[in-house]
């Protein structure tokens, strides 16, 4: 069936939660899932998730499903209902060719990551190509300019913008609001029968006065799963003292899936009483960046591993906390406490991890550090002028007040001091602003000039920046290391499978790459006897193609083929070829 009665799956599936609930002294909160109508399945090939609803990608949660396609493109892509195209959306980054429908109902469907529309979709996107004589671009429709039937195909599925592999990115949106939901609403037909995965525990020191296990630093526990429950590895029982936080590593797979993707539903009991639920049924882009709170940030930077913290930090502004504090417990000597945490994915699978906590004694005070450390409050703006730099901190662009360490050091193989600003591993939630001094003997440059970051292998790579008074400035999200470059070199241009004698007869493209290897491609033209001629560019693969068929204009015979490639501190790079079509 290309439909599933929505109502009824939902129904069902509450059934089957309030059955567990009882079976449980434990319940957990989900969100009242909205009453659709039914929605023609996007594909007709079996389903195969590879990326979950709310699933915590880099900066931001994921907003639909990924649905991979055999390794394979071109699959037919259908209308979910009867509506009309809103928006289309051309892109080298990102969801690349995406297409947006909005239907009856107050909802909108988005398929990302399309290789290409329908021919009456795909004309109209062309006609507006050639109009602003430019690969990338976006359209807005209003009802009744592109209408679509039920099950119509709209598209074919891709590789395309961002994509790391052949799928469809398939979201639903409410339409007044534009917050995504969890399309697993809409569908039946994917098997999801797996516990979620508990891989570890964590537990923070967040007082001044806190300790576990007789230190005053956060500690990390793997897990393992045994009597139908996850325990943490050697222990059940730990020491702490203060303000203690806990943080967990879980993930879930789909039945008859390798694939990781999310859960649904996180809830956190001390001594039965819950004290953090987190659920994500569906969210905003506006805060989609708060997951860099909503989870130990430093920690995905040092080892990978992504925890999520049962705390909330003063500044994490995520709607998605039903329960929520500061911090998890507070313990003295002498106390004991129970704490579980009960975890459900969409499906309604749920997982168990039970531990105990008690009171040790306060530990000694810690030594003071000497590090060239600045105060910031996460709701107050800063700025500093030090050693010759200058860098701004808008407020509430920290989740809580913080340390930032400020050095500035003349390093072998810079043609400029290295600074330090912050640490790398302490997230920024709005941009900052940097400006590093420009000497005399750099001047010259002028556009060829950036401000780079220098990586833990001291590897540069540019961030671009502006230059006035001396001054050269960027707005940046991260902390990190900063010192001055210098990309002089132009882009790269070469012809890709190029056939005998340049005759591209029995061809159907023209591929080239163009790559540039530090500032990156601004901007790229390519002109056919003189006549602007659309070229799709892949940024992943640096590759841009050209098709014959997109060139109408395009006779028989020999050809002059142009190509203008602009990097991002305005050095060009020209190559002309001659060809048969």
């Amino acid at each position: 069936m290309d439909f599933i009665n929505f109502q009824e799956g939902i129904n069902m599936r509450h059934f089957a939660l309030v059955i567990i609930c009882i079976a449980s002294v434990y319940q957990w909160s989900t969100a009242q899932a909205p009453d659709l109508e039914r929605f023609v399945k996007p594909m007709k090939i079996s389903p195969w998730v590879s990326g979950s609803f709310g699933e915590l990608r880099s900066n931001h949660f994921h907003s639909g499903l990924d649905l991979t396609t055999n390794r394979k493109t071109g699959y037919r892509i259908y209308a979910s209902d009867r509506g009309h195209v809103s928006r289309i959306k051309v892109s080298p980054y990102g969801y690349g060719h995406a297409l947006y429908i909005d239907h009856k109902g107050g909802y909108t469907t988005v398929y990302a990551h399309l290789e290409r529309y329908s021919e009456r979709i795909d004309s109209l996107v062309k006609a507006e190509q050639y109009k602003q004589k430019s690969f990338a671009v976006e359209l807005f429709f209003k009802a009744g300019e592109v209408p679509v039937e039920r099950g119509e195909v709209i598209a074919y599925s891709g590789n395309s913008g961002s994509s790391g592999g052949p799928h469809l990115h398939y979201e639903v949106r409410e339409q007044a609001t534009q917050k995504p939901i969890n399309p697993l609403f809409f569908r039946d037909d994917i098997v999801d029968k797996v516990r979620p995965q508990i891989q570890g525990l964590k537990l923070y020191c967040l007082s001044d006065d806190a300790s576990i296990n007789g230190a005053q630093e956060d500690t990390y526990m793997p897990t393992v799963f045994y009597n139908q429950a996850f325990h943490p590895k050697g222990t059940k029982t730990f020491s702490a003292h203060g303000k203690i936080g806990v943080g967990v590593q879980v993930l879930d797979y789909f039945s008859d899936s390798w694939r990781k993707c999310g859960i649904t539903n996180i809830d956190l009991f001390v001594n039965d009483t819950l004290v953090y639920n987190f659920n994500i049924d569906k969210f905003s882009f506006a805060e989609t960046r708060y997951i860099n709170s909503h989870i130990d940030y430093a920690e995905k930077i040092r080892s990978g591993k992504v925890i999520q913290k049962s705390f909330v930090e003063p500044n994490n502004r995520l709607s998605l906390y039903g329960k929520k504090n500061t911090y998890t417990t507070e313990l003295k000597q002498g106390d004991e406490q129970q704490l579980k945490y009960v975890i459900v994915d969409y499906a309604g699978n749920r997982s168990v991890l039970e531990f105990t906590l008690k009171g040790e004694a306060a530990p000694a005070p810690a030594p003071q550090k000497n590090e060239a450390l600045v105060k910031v409050h996460y709701d107050q703006s800063f700025s500093l002028d030090t050693l010759g730099f200058h860098f701004s901190i808008p407020a509430n662009s920290l989740y809580t007040s913080t340390h930032v360490f400020v050095h500035k050091e003349e390093q072998e193989g810079f043609i400029a001091p290295v600074y330090y600003i912050g640490d790398k591993h302490i997230p920024l939630h709005r941009s900052m602003s940097v400006s590093l001094p420009v000497p005399d003997s750099l001047l010259t440059y002028g556009d060829q000039l950036c401000i780079a970051g220098v990586n833990t292998a001291n590897k540069t790579y540019s961030l671009g920046g502006t230059l006035k008074n001396k001054q050269l400035s960027i707005s940046t999200r991260g902390f990190g290391k900063f010192t001055l470059a210098v990309d002089t070199i132009a882009p790269v241009i070469k012809l890709r499978s190029v056939p005998e004698n340049n005759n591209y007869t029995a061809r159907k493209e023209i591929n080239i790459r163009i790559d540039d290897d530090f500032s990156g491609i601004k901007d790229y033209e390519c002109l056919i006897d003189g006549q602007w001629a659309l070229f799709e560019y892949d940024a992943k693969n640096k590759l841009i193609s050209g098709q014959f068929k997109h060139m109408p204009f395009l006779t028989k015979g020999q050809h002059t083929l142009e190509v203008r490639v602009t990097d991002n501190r305005g050095n060009t790079a020209t190559r002309s070829y001659q060809f048969t079509k």
